[in-house]
């Protein structure tokens, strides 16, 4: 029971540094932060469906993008303080039904990381197939989170 109780307070801790780095930064470099993130996580799923348009898909390349993928899934939660919202004043596409609708929001974030994970495993495998397949869920988990937590073109 107690490494049980230590894993439980290491965990606590780090979550805990986690929310006060991220109340450290304003409302504008946290939704600065967030777009690049977001940006790097679109470029990342363009190089997978570059590699798999092509007539020998580069699996090393398909895999660093798939890494990457999974690193962002990890924290993307974490990318939402308070604050960052649309009472930030900010230019954010961030809808205010993120802070509203915490477990919805938390559930579109686990079928996301879920999603990577299984796109990441497909490419550790080198089995092309099984990434094409993987690749739709992913976009379909993507594509769940724009429709109920982000806004329009700004």
């Amino acid at each position: 029971m107690k490494p049980f109780i230590l894993a439980t307070c290491a965990g606590l801790a780090i979550a805990g540094a986690a929310i006060a780095q991220a109340g450290a930064t304003g409302p504008a470099q946290t939704i600065k932060m967030r777009q690049g993130n977001y940006k790097q996580m679109a470029s990342a799923m363009k190089g997978i469906n570059d590699q798999l348009r092509a007539d020998t898909p580069s699996i090393p390349a398909i895999r660093r993008h798939s890494a990457l993928l999974v690193r962002h899934s990890l924290r993307v939660l974490r990318w939402f303080p308070h604050g960052s919202g649309p009472e930030a004043r900010v230019p954010t596409r961030a809808k205010a039904e993120i802070w509203s609708d915490p477990a919805g929001f938390r559930r579109a974030g686990a079928r996301l990381l879920v999603a990577t994970r299984q796109l990441d495993a497909a490419a550790r495998r080198h089995d092309v197939a099984a990434v094409r397949a993987a690749v739709r869920p992913v976009q379909a988990s993507c594509g769940g989170c724009h429709d109920a937590y982000r806004g329009p073109p700004l």
